[in-house]
């Protein structure tokens, strides 16, 4: 026996007056929800030309006129060009080096400045170049264009040592893997602990330790090992330094750049260095024979320090090894009973210091963990691991570029921010400061930035406002105080 589903089909019809009241019902929603609708998706025009996705950015840029930056891009800068160009070399220039420091890192994105008129009146410019423009000057750079870029960075940093007292510094190293997603020129396979077997460039780094000043880095293709070329790296970043406002006392390096004649070349320079060494198996008996003498001095818990001077095999001399033991928690198998036998980790450090304890000088090469900090924050913050370009000598171009903005960033946030601020990375800058949005209104000297009610911002920007004056009495004083007396 079938039974008769109670489908739409098989309903009663409505009496005309049901209709009716459901068709009223239906018209009124319709209704309310228009009204909704037209109070949220308000109507759209596209002519205000004040407001602005960069609203503080004026900060940055009286910044860079204060120390001088578009006089020394112009002293140092020379890119072979048509005569009837419409953007000089430092318009160009200045134009990806503010899209870095504001997080465009693509030429399509950097079309956004072309649309923003807020930042046109910043700048004080009627326009600015396209993305055809900025790829047809990035297209003209040469190695003596590269060297000029360095140079720029060096004059960067020469300006800023200038305004401090002379200073004794340790120089931070390291190198990164950059993977590449193409067939860049230039590019190998090489070391690659995230995308193994992937083409990839290795960036090498030179950092001040303390202070984060960008010194030097440099381009390779991705099968240079750490301490492949670094001699000459080393020798380039020095020259780098004025020695009369920058004396390198030491160095800190990783276990990658563990080299015999690297060590020679420092002594004889009298530079100091502390470099973890690879536990490599003469290491390891090292350490196996200060077990079997305990030789292990406690420092905590977990931990202790041993130390001796001794030569490797095919070593000229003699050095002095820190060696660092940590007790490792014993681990019980399942089903088994665990015998709570201890184990040990080891690691070593090669020092020229003499005059620190073995624990300190575990202490200060810790030191050296903020340079992974360093090339985070350029990655993330710079799109230094965004090699999009396919030659390598663009590639390097853009290196430097967001390398330059990098230090820009640097020294503004030490100068113009509060103690808490001025520790901020370079993504949390743009997005509490100059990536906010604002409207510039008024003219001439009534002419300022209306922003969204923030007292934190508000707070900030009053600091930014009395330390920008401050620095720009420093700058141009004959005696100029250190930059910690003006942070304080």
């Amino acid at each position: 026996m079938m039974v008769q589903q109670n489908t739409v089909n098989n309903q009663e019809p409505l009496s005309r007056q049901q209709r009716r009241a459901r068709e009223r019902d239906i018209e009124k929603r319709a209704k309310k929800l228009q009204k909704s609708m037209s109070q949220k998706a308000l109507p759209v025009t596209f002519d205000n030309h004040t407001v602005t996705q960069f609203g503080l950015f004026g900060f940055l840029e009286a910044f860079k006129h204060i120390i001088g930056w578009h006089q020394i891009v112009e002293n140092h800068l020379s890119v072979k060009r048509r005569h009837n160009v419409k953007y000089s070399a430092l318009d160009l220039l200045d134009t990806l080096i503010d899209s870095a420091c504001l997080g465009l890192f693509r030429f399509s994105h950097m079309d956004v400045l072309q649309r923003d008129s807020g930042y046109q009146k910043i700048k004080e410019v009627d326009r600015v170049a396209n993305e055809s423009t900025l790829r047809y000057f990035l297209g003209k750079i040469t190695p003596e264009v590269i060297d000029q870029l360095a140079t720029i960075n060096q004059q960067l940093l020469s300006q800023k040592f200038g305004a401090e007292n002379p200073r004794e510094v340790w120089l931070d190293f390291d190198d990164s893997v950059v993977t590449v997603f193409g067939e860049q020129e230039e590019s190998a396979v090489g070391y690659n602990p995230r995308y193994h077997g992937r083409r990839s460039y290795k960036v090498k780094v030179a950092f001040i330790s303390g202070t984060g000043e960008l010194v030097y880095f440099k381009l390779y293709d991705g099968k240079t090992a750490s301490n492949g070329q670094f001699l000459d790296f080393f020798k380039e970043t020095l020259a780098k330094l004025d020695p009369k406002k920058i004396v390198v006392k030491g160095i800190r390096i990783d276990r990658g750049f563990f080299d015999e004649k690297l060590f020679a070349y420092l002594e004889s320079q009298h530079i100091e260095y502390i470099c973890k060494a690879k536990m490599s198996a003469n290491v390891r008996k090292i350490a196996d024979y200060l077990e079997q003498y305990g030789d292990f001095q406690s420092i905590s818990s977990h931990y202790a320090a041993a130390e001796i001077c001794v030569p490797l095999p095919k070593w000229e001399k003699g050095r002095r090894f820190v060696f660092i033991r940590e007790t490792l928690e014993p681990k019980a198998t399942k089903g088994q009973t665990c015998l709570d036998l201890p184990t040990y980790e080891y690691q070593a450090i090669v020092t020229s210091m003499d005059d620190l304890t073995a624990e300190e000088v575990w202490h200060e090469y810790n030191q050296r963990a903020n340079i992974e900090n360093k090339i985070d924050e350029l990655k993330v913050g710079l799109g230094v691991d965004q090699m999009s370009q396919h030659e390598f000598i663009r590639n390097q171009a853009f290196l430097w570029i967001k390398g330059l903005a990098y230090n820009l960033l640097n020294w503004f946030r030490q100068v113009l921010l509060e103690e808490s601020a001025c520790r901020y990375e370079v993504p949390t800058l743009r997005r509490k400061i100059l990536n906010v949005p604002g409207n510039i209104v008024g003219n001439g000297s009534y002419r300022h930035i209306q922003m969204a009610p923030n007292e934190e911002l508000a707070k900030l920007v009053s600091i930014m406002k009395r330390k920008l004056h401050s620095f720009l009495i420093q700058i141009t004083s004959d005696q100029r105080p250190p930059l910690d007396d003006l942070a304080a």
